[in-house]
């Protein structure tokens, strides 16, 4: 199926890539929930999607790079550590990032529909995996405010 919708190999993304990513993202999270694994066919279509990203978002999820800080007012966001040791902010309901990778792939390049920080934070989030951080409402709107 997803070979038939990226007969390119992945390459020239739309923005309906979007709404398969969300869908499969759901699959996700009702698979990883009941079972506590990923079936050979969604992890074949996760990477049809992101190719070689995959890996390295799992090894983010793997290694708990992954953290949802959370303010006591119910703001959010998602602090990836990034392989060099670099922070970068996602946020919750959005496939921005801050990296250089999303900068260059995702929004120049268009041959990739996330960067791994962002699939790392929504795979995470949707397995039921991620760390989980309490501060103030006003550290998170630090990071919101420092975001580039």
């Amino acid at each position: 199926m997803i070979g038939e919708i990226y007969p390119d190999g992945g390459m020239n993304r739309s923005p309906n890539d979007v709404a398969v990513v969300e869908g499969l993202l759901k699959v996700v999270e009702v698979e990883y929930q009941s079972s506590g694994q990923l079936s050979s066919d969604v992890l074949h279509s996760l990477f049809l999607l992101h190719g070689q990203s995959l890996f390295s978002a799992f090894d983010l999820i793997d290694n708990k790079k992954v953290t949802k800080v959370m303010s006591t007012s119910g703001r959010c966001v998602y602090q990836v550590l990034g392989s060099s040791g670099t922070p970068y902010v996602c946020l919750p309901h959005s496939n921005f990032c801050q990296c250089p990778a999303f900068k260059f792939a995702v929004v120049k390049r268009r041959e990739s529909v996330v960067c791994k920080h962002v699939l790392a934070a929504h795979l995470s989030s949707a397995m039921g995996v991620t760390e989980s951080k309490f501060v103030s409402n006003e550290y998170v709107m630090d990071v919101l405010a420092h975001m580039d």
